[in-house]
């Protein structure tokens, strides 16, 4: 039997990977979507599975099976053609369409026919106590990308997600009243800021072109695998001219900078969430929980859990992160 080859997963470190580029799609396309068709524009038809159906393989055959997650989450395909497997039925989107994936529902985000792969571009929507983790992905034949988690820490959200589901399950609901939660819930968001820390901070005169460029892949694909050379790649530099540039003018070389970065997020989502301590670790970027603890306490002297909001709603995890 002949090896399974696995599409490699990516970061997404152009400017359709930013926040700015996200809730410019939610202010153009999904308010007047849901405006136009209040939340039927997430209540899209599945059907039977047909036979010739399989999940795209991505990464390894764990990442690729289909998963259930402990939060409810809207979907939205920016372009292509969406497959989804949805309970063991297919959702068909088009370009345009949405999906309301309740907690719990089984699912695998990506569904290909007779081994023909096509392209298509998500946003994920994934709603919690504390408030949203938004997420784009993209698939094409030969890869699968994602931009950074964005988390925008805002309870608003959450009571309005909440209001939502809860109007759309009366017996009675009324469909401008649902409507009028979900434009509530999108004008906020495209409205909010998320934690995510600035390239603000570093773009000025002082610093080499090729080092800030380096800077901006960084944190906008800082909690996803990146390569030094795929780093250096994207700025036209050779690596070991990028960590030159890196030594003089921030005395540090870049896996040093991007391990503080990621640090830094994780004692953030420590303080402003209450997810798991594993759950933190891998929206941080970090795929081993006991080197991030290890890392993390000698970095702030103390663990992951004494740095723990205690006013916050602890939340079971909702990634199966570490198998």
């Amino acid at each position: 039997m002949a090896n399974k080859t696995y599409l490699p997963n990516l970061p997404i470190v152009g400017e359709e990977g930013t926040w700015e580029s996200i809730s410019e799609l939610i202010r153009r396309q999904i308010l007047p979507k849901v405006e136009a068709v209040g939340d039927k524009l997430f209540q899209s038809v599945v059907r039977s599975l047909p036979s010739d159906a399989a999940i795209v393989p991505i990464v390894s055959e764990s990442w690729s099976r289909p998963r259930q997650d402990g939060t409810p989450q809207f979907v939205y395909l920016v372009s292509g053609q969406g497959l989804m497997l949805v309970e063991n039925k297919m959702l068909a989107l088009s370009e345009g369409q949405g999906f309301y994936l309740p907690k719990g529902t089984l699912y695998a985000p990506y569904l290909m026919l007779s081994n023909r792969i096509l392209s298509r571009e998500w946003l994920w929507f994934k709603i919690h106590p504390f408030g949203v983790v938004v997420l784009r992905s993209r698939l094409t034949p030969k890869a699968h990308y994602q931009s950074a988690h964005f988390v925008v820490a805002e309870r608003r959200l959450a009571d309005l997600f909440w209001e939502w589901e809860r109007e759309r399950n009366q017996t009675d609901a009324d469909f401008r009243v649902t409507k009028g939660l979900l434009m509530a819930f999108f004008g906020l968001l495209a409205r909010s800021s998320p934690f995510l820390p600035t390239e603000s901070n570093f773009a000025n005169n002082d610093l080499p072109l090729p080092l800030q460029n380096a800077l901006t892949a960084l944190h906008r694909a800082y909690n996803k695998p990146i390569t030094l050379n795929q780093v250096a790649g994207y700025c036209g530099v050779t690596p070991e001219y990028l960590c030159r540039l890196f030594r003089r003018y921030l005395n540090i070389t870049p896996w040093q900078y991007l391990e503080r970065l990621r640090l830094r997020v994780a004692h953030y989502l420590l303080q402003e969430t209450g997810l798991s301590i594993g759950d933190v670790a891998f929206l941080a970027g970090f795929n081993d929980l006991r080197h991030f603890q290890r890392l993390f306490k000698r970095a702030y002297g103390k663990t992951p859990n004494s740095v723990r909001s205690r006013k916050r709603i602890r939340q079971k995890p909702f990634l199966r992160v570490w198998g």
